[in-house]
Formats: structure tokens, C-alpha cells, sequence
């Protein structure tokens, strides 16, 4: 059984990167961590998912997929696994897109994972 805020990383990382390499994964992860330490946004992990207008998937509740996955299990993996040890991929990022929208909002590319531009 996952904590609440474990569920909402785990959900989040699996429904934005299910694609993704681990490190694509992570790099999802850190972005969520990342604006939970920012004053900018909310600071718990569900608070950030839950935020208004940042995830278009979200639609008011937090559930994992009806079906199990490898992919399901790996972003379980990775939300565990980056409670305790947390990694630098993105430099920072607070922001991600697919690689085709680019660098939005007049930021600063951090780096590029996979699919994902962070910055």
C-alpha cells in the first residue's frame, strides 16, 4: 500500500512519463519535488498534482490504472525510490513539456530526457 503522497507521484510519474526511460521517470519526479520546495506552488506532493491547470489528466481524483503494468510497477519504483534518494537529472527544472512543444513561458532549457524538455 502507498502513502497518499507517494500515490500522487507514483500516479503522476506514470501517467506523464509511462513511455519514458527510468530517468525520464525520475525526471518527472524531480519537477513535482522540485515545485513542492518552490514558493510558487503548493508544498506537498498531491497539493502540486492536484494544482489547478498543470496536469491535463488530472480531473479531480488521484487513482492508479485499473490494470497493473511494468510501467505501473516502475513508476511505483521510482516514487519509493526517490523519496530516499533523489537525483539532479533536470538541473532544477519546474517545468516540463513534450520534446515537440520545446521551452515555453520565456524559461530556460535545464536539459532534455527521452520525450521531455525540462526546463
Amino acid at each position: 500500500m502507498l502513502s497518499e503522497s507517494l500515490l500522487c507521484l507514483a500516479v503522476a510519474i506514470h501517467k506523464e512519463s509511462r513511455g519514458e526511460s527510468t530517468k525520464g521517470k525520475y525526471g518527472v519526479a524531480e519537477v513535482i519535488h522540485n515545485r513542492s520546495k518552490s514558493d510558487k506552488y503548493p508544498n506537498s506532493y498531491c497539493a502540486v498534482v492536484k494544482q489547478k491547470g498543470q496536469f491535463s489528466w488530472y480531473k479531480g481524483s488521484i487513482k492508479p490504472p485499473k490494470q497493473q503494468s511494468e510501467s505501473w510497477d516502475e513508476s511505483v519504483r521510482v516514487a519509493k525510490n526517490f523519496s530516499t534518494n533523489k537525483t539532479n537529472y533536470t538541473k532544477g527544472a519546474l517545468y516540463f513539456n513534450h520534446n515537440r512543444l520545446g521551452v515555453r513561458f520565456g524559461r530556460t532549457l535545464k536539459t532534455k530526457i527521452g520525450q521531455h524538455t525540462f526546463f
